[in-house]
């Protein structure tokens, strides 16, 4: 499943080291497994989640101490939950790689924002091979994006909003949850570009392909989308979409 867009922030106490996530309403996350024992407190929202003593409801204000070894799941319902770790941090240590280290078995794939991180520097990396591959500059893709002459603002009905994205300046969001092959907007109509033509950012792992119809272009669910999920597509198939041009390397199973 995509990664909730879930808010960390660090802080540092004499001693000690907290470790706050913001969790938005639905979401089902898991955690690391603990290597040291620790300090829950759980200051907004309801969550299930298991404990030493089972799957229980936690509703703020609540605190428990938490043992070592133990990987967690959790469940969010209506409202954000903020969930705080405390952990011992004796050295007083700011470096959150080593801390990582020290306080979890980190998987493969990463943790938390580090691994948001490393999904970024991937989708910017192969944003730049777009543009190497197209043959222009980011300013000269800036200027064709910003020309305001063929934009219109997104008809009513459409459960998008656009945010400002972690991608690239700003993208657009998915207000609702969106099955695979739904049709989530236009991108394009009677040659204006909505908000969709506009926003919709890059990635070489989109969750959104651009299909046409007449000289109309719309935005389809490529998998399931969630609720507060950014719309991301492949460039390089919209580049075929719009205007034809292929990219070598570039299936056409995979270019529109």
């Amino acid at each position: 499943m995509p990664q909730a867009a879930i808010e960390t922030t660090h802080t540092f106490l004499p001693g000690k080291y907290e470790r706050a996530i913001r969790i938005p309403p639905w979401t089902v996350l898991t955690g690391a497994e603990h290597r040291t024992a620790y300090r829950v407190r759980v200051e907004e929202g309801t969550i299930a989640v298991n404990t030493d003593d089972g799957i229980k409801m936690l509703s703020a204000p609540c605190e428990f101490e938490a043992t070592a070894g133990v990987k967690r799941v959790g469940r969010v319902f209506g409202e954000p939950v903020t969930w705080v770790d405390v952990y011992d941090n004796p050295d007083d240590c700011r470096d959150l790689t080593i801390l990582e280290e020290r306080l979890y078995v980190v998987p493969e794939c990463g943790l938390g924002e580090n691994r948001r991180a490393q999904e970024l520097d991937r989708v910017r990396a192969d944003y730049h091979l777009f543009l190497e591959q197209l043959g222009i500059s980011q300013a000269s893709m800036d200027m064709v994006v910003s020309d305001e002459a063929d934009l219109m603002p997104m008809p009513p009905g459409y459960d998008v909003e656009v945010r400002p994205s972690q991608v690239h300046g700003k993208g657009l969001f998915a207000l609702r949850v969106f099955e695979a092959g739904d049709t989530i907007c236009p991108g394009r109509l009677d040659g204006k570009r909505t908000p969709a033509g506009r926003f919709i950012n890059h990635s070489p792992e989109p969750n959104v392909i651009p299909l046409l119809v007449g000289a109309n272009i719309y935005a389809v669910a490529a998998r399931g989308i969630q609720v507060n999920e950014e719309l991301l597509t492949d460039y390089r198939v919209s580049m075929r979409v719009n205007f034809g041009i292929r990219f070598q390397g570039v299936p056409p199973c995979q270019a529109g």
